[in-house]
């Protein structure tokens, strides 16, 4: 009896210690990042002979684990992008970088010029808030470039951590596999902890999948499907390259043992602060980048058209106030042939330009087709331009559209290209920093029209010349007649003759005839364009006039007190000049002002942060929570310990007095039989 006691009470003090390590080990470890509370259970001996076999074990929701780690991965997601998008956020919207003022500022100093244009200070201002708005547009673009710049430092250290994370995962795996999974070499519970630990932290990287081994090991996947950390402890890591942009940090995966073998990444579903990044870069700084280049360029290219249609104050046809920078196409990896693309605005198309970047496709040896490419470097659909019937080297415009639309670009290609190869064109990237002023002298600004128009005192009806429209002042624009090289007109100035019958004659100072425009009525529209010349302007007629009267049509040579062009480029202040997207359609609006496309994307700047503050507000409640789950069960808990510390001690020392007393009947016993 007394060896019963003897072996009951020696397994009790045993457990009973057992409990008092386990429960000290949680103590002593509830500080350690990444510790799982233990817990020992044991069986009863059979026959009622004392404690059986003990198990420790980790408590812990596998569950529960997984929901953490999901929600850890929308949190930095969120916070990264947050993070990010304020700094875009506080740019904008700080007054003293708003592009709209230096708009706004240019527009005035233009009225102002129209008010006296022959005052040679009046237009220098002109070119003074010209530079200013420039160096608005290059001073945003710079820090919007340098927030480029700063998250591919940054993605640059989150993939070195990334592969840190699936290194440790990798090496755990394997130790933990090599103790197998039978109960005679049981896995040390840190291996445990350290690895799932090291998978939370990789889920802060990258959202992830984790599936278990038979030999015990943890198998993780990114949710696009690629698995990083394989059996046997295999891995694969992640690189950064960028195709065809090098500028452009992009991710794939390469094999640890042959770095030479990769798999390109989704980067649309990584998750985590990998994910945030890439997101905020296609959401908010590709975007913002693009539309800056788009609201430069369109704003350049109106001024620069409008003011090649006027007269300035040297007495010659307008000339570029802007010079428009040249984009070169990126070439993909996959290319085989030798071309090189290259891209600029055609002139006065502007306002066709989308602010996006184009894929150009050589689909056949002697076609091409240009598509607009979304956010995400994704085809838009229905924007395919196909140009055909084309020999290279090639210059291609609008006019080989049969849309007549080529997303106001001017593409070139030099050089031998082969079916299917790619260039990628991004002529916004860098267009807002590298547009430069084409001229600083103010005579430059063309204020006044080239042509003026007058009647004959000595006509007996009353009619008279409106609505002069100055559309191009491009030498030879009609085949014998239009503007000279640099000021005047053909063979100038002309007379219109109105000669009965509804019909007006227009010939030159020579005698030869330049238009002949007959209508069926009295309403006398367009009269270059009733009598099918284009001389690059036109005008109207209003009023009943006599047989026999006439008009002179001339250069308005000494005209420096005109400010009709003037007026006209003040009306580009309102005039809808910046497209809204690739696709054109036949209703609704496409295009809007300089201000409104400005307040436009500070507006999506605004709105993108706003949307990114409240998720991360959402998933941090929902992160808070699920740890919260999750601590209720694996945390350690000071007064739950503390509590079986004291029941621990104390079935410790009932256990002693088992022994005690079994010492006390054994030497009884002995006593007995002396």
């Amino acid at each position: 009896m007394s060896d019963n006691l003897l072996r009951i009470g020696t397994s009790a003090v045993l457990a009973s210690n057992t409990l008092l390590n386990t429960t000290s080990n949680n103590i002593a470890n509830i500080n350690t990042p990444g510790y799982v509370r233990q817990r020992t259970e044991f069986e009863s001996q059979i026959l009622g002979l004392g404690v059986g076999k003990g198990t420790t074990e980790r408590l812990v929701s596998e569950f529960t684990l997984k929901q953490m780690r999901r929600d850890t991965s929308n949190f930095t997601y969120a916070e990264a992008y947050v993070s990010e998008a304020n700094r875009v956020d506080s740019l904008f919207s700080n007054p003293a970088n708003s592009i709209a003022t230096g708009i706004n500022d240019l527009f005035r100093q233009v009225q102002i010029a129209n008010n006296e244009p022959a005052t040679l200070a009046n237009r220098q201002l002109i070119i003074g808030s010209s530079q200013a708005l420039l160096d608005k547009f290059d001073t945003l673009s710079s820090l919007v470039l340098d927030q480029e710049s700063f998250v591919n430092q940054q993605m640059e250290i989150y993939v070195d951590e990334t592969n840190g994370y699936i290194k440790q995962i990798a090496s755990l795996n394997k130790e933990i596999a090599s103790y197998g999974t039978g109960s005679s070499r049981p896995i040390p519970l840190d291996l445990l902890d350290k690895r799932d630990k090291a998978i939370l932290d990789l889920s802060e990287m990258v959202e992830i999948n984790t599936l278990d081994a038979a030999n015990g090991e943890k198998l993780v996947f990114m949710t696009t499907g690629q698995a990083i950390v394989v059996e046997q402890g295999n891995f694969n890591l992640m690189a950064l390259r960028g195709d065809p942009d090098p500028s452009r940090r992009e991710l794939q995966l390469e094999l640890s043992a042959r770095s030479s073998i990769t798999r390109d990444v989704n980067v649309k579903e990584v998750g985590g602060k990998i994910g945030g990044l890439i997101a905020f870069r296609e959401e908010v700084l590709d975007p913002t980048q693009n539309r800056l280049g788009q609201l430069a360029l369109s704003m350049a290219d109106a001024f620069n058209s409008q003011n090649r249609l006027g007269m300035n104050l040297n007495g010659e046809l307008g000339g570029d106030i802007f010079r428009l920078p040249a984009a070169n196409g990126l070439a993909l990896s996959s290319n085989t042939g030798t071309a090189v693309v290259s891209s600029v605005i055609e002139p006065g198309k502007g306002t066709q330009l989308p602010p996006n970047d184009f894929l150009v496709t050589v689909t056949a040896a002697d076609e091409i087709t240009v598509q607009a490419l979304d956010v995400k470097g994704n085809v838009i659909t229905g924007s395919d331009k196909v140009i055909s019937g084309l020999t290279f080297p090639a210059t291609i415009n609008s006019d080989d559209v049969a849309s007549d639309d080529l997303f106001g670009l001017q593409i070139t290609i030099d050089g031998a290209p082969a079916v299917n190869d790619q260039f990628i064109l991004k002529p916004l990237a860098t267009a807002s920093r590298t547009i430069n002023m084409a001229t600083t002298r103010p005579e430059d600004i063309a204020l006044a029209s080239p042509v003026r128009t007058e009647f004959n005192v000595s006509n007996l009806g009353n009619a008279q010349i409106e609505g002069l429209a100055v559309t191009d002042t491009t030498p030879a624009t009609a085949p014998d007649y239009g503007f000279e090289a640099s000021a005047g007109l053909v063979n100038g100035p002309w007379q219109m003759t109105y000669v009965g019958g509804d019909t007006f004659e227009i010939v030159d100072n020579l005698g030869n005839p330049v238009a002949t425009a007959a209508f069926g009525s009295g309403q006398y529209q367009n009269i270059f364009e009733q009598a099918g010349v284009d001389v690059g302007f036109d005008f109207s007629v209003t009023g009943v006039p006599s047989i026999g009267d006439t008009f002179s049509i001339a250069y308005n040579a000494g005209g420096f007190n005109d400010n009709r062009n003037g007026l006209a480029m003040a009306a580009l202040q309102t005039a809808d000049t910046t497209r809204l997207n690739a696709l054109s359609t036949s209703t609704g609006v496409n295009s809007v002002s300089f201000n409104k496309s400005y307040g436009e994307m500070v507006s999506l700047i605004g709105e993108r942060t706003n949307q990114a503050r409240n998720s991360e507000q959402a998933s941090q409640a929902l992160l808070e929570q699920t740890t919260a789950w999750y601590e209720s069960l694996s945390g350690v808990s000071l007064d739950e310990e503390a509590a079986n510390l004291v029941r621990f001690q104390q079935t410790y020392a009932a256990a002693s007095k088992i022994i005690s007393t079994s010492q006390t009947v054994f030497d009884t016993l002995l006593a007995a039989v002396r």
